[in-house]
């Protein structure tokens, strides 16, 4: 076998911090445990599949206190595939009603740091599987709610100057007796949350193909 240490130490790309978790292939151990699979020395492959077509696989090896991933990598569609072996630490913790749950320690490294979280899931969009601290990856909720915030900041506005909360419609002139200033004001605070509001529908319709 090949010497495993040092994986996902040094330098790695950081990813957009808008990609959502939603939007990567995932190890989750909770899964492999209820599927019975974390017993020490069973292997077995865990697949992908998107349209009933397999589209990615890796392998995986159990220890007590490890599982050993196997999986090929390339970093961009041309380029070239290497075979990667990433170990990641398991922890066991005691249940409240009797039994042991398992959690992954993240192998990440950030600025020289290991990352070291216990935590259920790990994300592969990059060369490793990391948590999505690691990644700065978000849940899709939180983007949609970032989307509906934004959207809802600017129709207060237009509703507070006295017009419609449809953004189809033109924006409210300014009322009688209103400071020109708090006008221009209220105006570019609305121009800004609905700039947001349509940068994250265009990510949540065009969503980042980065990735394995």
């Amino acid at each position: 076998m090949k010497n495993l240490d040092g994986i996902g130490s040094g330098n790695w790309y950081r990813f957009d911090k808008k990609t959502t978790t939603a939007e990567c292939r995932s190890l989750d151990v909770r899964r492999f445990h209820r599927g019975g699979l974390l017993k020490p020395g069973h292997s077995f492959s865990w697949c992908w599949w998107r349209a009933e077509a397999k589209v990615a696989s890796i392998g995986v090896f159990v220890y007590r206190n490890r599982v050993n991933l196997s999986y090929r990598y390339r970093s961009r569609p041309s380029g070239e595939w290497e075979d990667v072996e990433e170990p990641v630490a398991l922890d066991w913790t005691a249940c409240n009603f009797g039994g042991e749950r398992p959690w992954f320690i993240c192998p990440g490294v950030v600025n020289g740091i290991i990352c070291g979280r216990r935590v259920a899931i790990l994300y592969g969009l990059g060369k490793y599987f990391f948590c999505r601290h690691c990644y700065n990856l978000s849940y899709e909720s939180q983007r949609e709610n970032k989307i509906y915030r934004a959207l809802h900041r600017a129709q207060n506005i237009r509703e507070r100057l006295g017009g419609s909360r449809s953004m189809i419609e033109p924006f409210p002139e300014r009322p009688k007796g209103m400071h020109h200033d708090t006008y221009m004001r209220l105006f570019w605070e609305h121009h800004k949350a609905e700039q947001e509001q349509l940068a994250g529908m265009k990510e949540w319709l065009w969503p980042s193909s980065s990735g394995r």
